[in-house]
């Protein structure tokens, strides 16, 4: 098979298959429904074609979940970690959806412009993978920058909490007091929100903080949690469990910048050894070269 036929087969493609699309898209946005999802918390990417990934989600993103039922499973908890209000079913259209987009228009592209088969296969195989592991990659990237946030603010959140419920507020309104002093923008007030309001509506301090750990999912969180009950149940000074809460995540967190500080000498290896010593050698072998040349030995090696 020579370019042109495949050049024709693709685009006999896209001449079927993008129309469908549109018309599924236009189809599924009259009966569509967004006002209950915070467009604002979906990536950019998934946000630009939402429509299009909800009617792929449901004609076969289900279908490749249930194909990947451990990963689908590690997605859905990505997905509940990040906070982004979507299915794990758009993670997988999304992965289809771009790896397809990924390939096609690279290899129209190349055979359009350069008319090589061997630069168009490999384009459409390297972008048409990057497409593919972008969605995933993208969740699980925002996931822990969302854990790490958290973490970096929960020291900050306990001491406060503290010392407004040694000032006299009870622990609601301690909570409420450090999400009214602290941006929309810090995940960790957010969570504390969904906590307030989660207890408004009936449920326990214990429920509503192991809300909060099942969605943040990371060990600070659940040993504060689990501290917190544990002092509620045998009636003990929350005050005290929150000093002693503040005093271990602060160590946890110089803890964990010294593992991040002893792993950085390894981490360097690679850039060092790629690009520093190649230029090193050029610096250094360059002059010695050229007065080799100059001074005749060059001939005379020759």
């Amino acid at each position: 098979m020579n370019s042109s036929d495949l050049l024709t087969y693709v685009i006999v493609f896209l001449v079927v298959f993008v129309p469908y699309l549109f018309l599924q898209f236009c189809l599924d946005n009259k009966t569509r429904k967004r006002d209950d999802i915070n467009m604002d918390s979906i990536p950019s990417a998934f946000r630009m074609c939402f429509g299009l990934l909800g009617m792929l989600a449901e004609n076969g993103g289900k279908q490749l979940a249930a194909m990947q039922e451990n990963r689908a499973k590690d997605i859905k908890n990505k997905l509940i970690i990040a906070a982004i209000p979507m299915e794990k079913e758009y993670v997988f259209a999304a992965e289809a959806l771009f790896g397809i987009a990924g390939m096609v228009l690279p290899l129209l592209f190349f055979m359009v412009v350069t008319k090589r088969m061997d630069f168009a296969i490999c384009s459409a195989l390297l972008f048409g993978l990057i497409g593919f592991i972008y969605p995933s990659m993208t969740v699980s990237s925002l996931a822990e920058k969302r854990q790490e946030l958290i973490m970096k603010n929960l020291p900050f959140a306990i001491d406060l909490i503290g010392s407004a419920m040694r000032a006299g507020l009870d622990f609601s309104a301690a909570v409420r007091y450090y999400v009214g002093t602290e941006k929309k923008t810090n995940p960790l007030a957010v969570e504390f929100g969904i906590m307030l309001r989660q207890m408004e509506l009936g449920k326990t301090r214990v429920e509503a903080l192991e809300d909060v750990a099942n969605r943040v999912q990371t060990d600070e969180f659940k040993s504060f949690s689990g501290a917190v009950a544990h002092g509620t149940e045998i009636g003990a000074s929350i005050v005290e469990t929150m000093r002693v809460q503040g005093e271990e995540m602060r160590r946890a967190r110089f803890n964990r910048a010294e593992r991040k500080a002893a792993r950085a000498p390894s981490i360097m290896i690679l850039p060092i050894a790629v690009f520093i010593m190649p230029a090193i050698f050029v610096v250094i072998g360059t002059p010695v070269l050229i007065k080799i040349q100059s001074s005749g030995l060059g001939a005379l090696m020759q």
